[in-house]
């Protein structure tokens, strides 16, 4: 597969603008599957004969990855990549902070509409991912099975009957697979008992994690949930979990929701609808807190949106490097501050206030 120089100046038509399940909390859905191949050292100890060896055996002997996936895929040699492109591969999440920041070369792949990615060269030989807007695990884990047996089929896997799926670390040795949900749990992150309700999660083997932290403050409201344990668990089991944890988390969060004084509610929004609208200048963690509290006025019916325009592309849309290669430029951080509150004038005209 011929590598292409990376992405397009806009977002349109990607995974995040598809209606789902519980949208309007869960506002991803998402899959990972760490694998390795038999035969091979793990990418840590490769010589970078190897290496490049490695990588030209995925290329070639995948060639009907697209058919499998049932979409385009486009292959971005991090090599031939800038730091500021890479940065941005990195905050859409098509590859991880350890590919960002390594000098090996690694081939990342990647869908027309970035709902899937596979880097190999990283950490592990390959790591697979799968997004999808709102709740769909078990429909993600379907649709990436079907890719993980095609390249199974075609390089073996290493593979042990005893523990399951080889990885680079302990972690993930087992199903090799972790779920994700990310939440928007605004006012129950706010409410008294949510620290109790994180405590709990642990005793089910769930994670959950601030999205976005600034210093020691927690912004923006969104919550990462996954599973801590990949080892003696089928991949059924994970998922069960996982959403069993996110329905009663999604309850909470709908109660609170509804309790909430109407007038109240649309002061909350409509101030930080109308500071985002007309604000010269903007820092991350602030744009991150009034857009949750627009992502609470769509949901409620406060705030209309016109178009395929997502809260959550808003979301990607503001960090630095996103910013940077939107706008064709390696300024610094005062004058990020000034793109981000333009780039949110341009895109807010398809948000519209109701009566109501």
């Amino acid at each position: 597969m011929k590598s292409v120089r990376f992405g397009v100046k806009t977002m349109d038509e990607r995974w995040y603008h598809k209606k789902g399940e519980n949208d309007d909390i869960i506002q991803v859905s998402r899959i990972r599957l760490l694998r390795n191949f038999a035969g091979w050292k793990f990418p840590g100890r490769m010589s970078e004969e190897d290496r490049e060896e490695m990588l030209r055996t995925v290329d070639e002997k995948l060639p009907k990855l697209p058919e499998h996936l049932g979409q385009t895929v486009r292959k971005l040699d991090t090599a031939e990549l800038s730091e500021a492109e890479k940065l941005t591969l990195q905050e859409r999440l098509l590859i991880n902070r350890a590919t960002l920041e390594q000098k090996e070369k690694a081939l990342v792949y990647a869908s027309d509409d970035e709902a899937f990615s596979m880097t190999a060269g990283g950490s592990d030989h390959l790591r697979l991912l799968l997004s999808e807007h709102g709740q769909g695990l078990y429909s993600l884990y379907e649709r990436l099975s079907q890719v993980d047996s095609y390249i199974d089929s075609r390089i073996p896997y290493a593979y042990s009957k005893k523990v399951g799926y080889e990885t680079s670390s302990l972690q993930n040795v087992g199903t090799g697979m972790r779920a994700y949900f990310v939440m928007h749990l605004p006012l129950l992150s706010e409410s008294r008992n949510f620290q109790t309700l994180s405590r709990e999660m642990v005793k089910f083997g769930v994670v959950m994690k601030e999205a976005w932290i600034s210093g020691a403050k927690k912004i923006g409201g969104l919550y990462v949930l996954y599973n801590q344990r990949t080892l003696g668990m089928q991949e059924k089991d994970i998922m069960d979990i996982l959403t069993n944890v996110a329905s009663r988390l999604m309850g909470e969060e709908r109660e609170l929701r509804d309790k909430m004084p109407r007038l109240y509610l649309r002061d909350r929004v409509l101030r930080s609808y109308g500071l985002l609208l007309y604000a010269e200048q903007l820092d991350f963690p602030e744009c991150c807190m009034h857009l949750s509290n627009l992502l609470l006025g769509v949901s409620a019916g406060v705030l209309e949106i016109t178009g395929d325009l997502t809260v959550y592309e808003l979301m990607l849309g503001i960090f630095p490097g996103n910013l940077q290669y939107y706008y064709r430029t390696q300024e610094g951080d005062r004058a990020i501050r000034r793109l981000r509150a333009l780039y949110l004038q341009e895109h807010l005209r398809g948000i519209h206030t109701t009566t109501h």
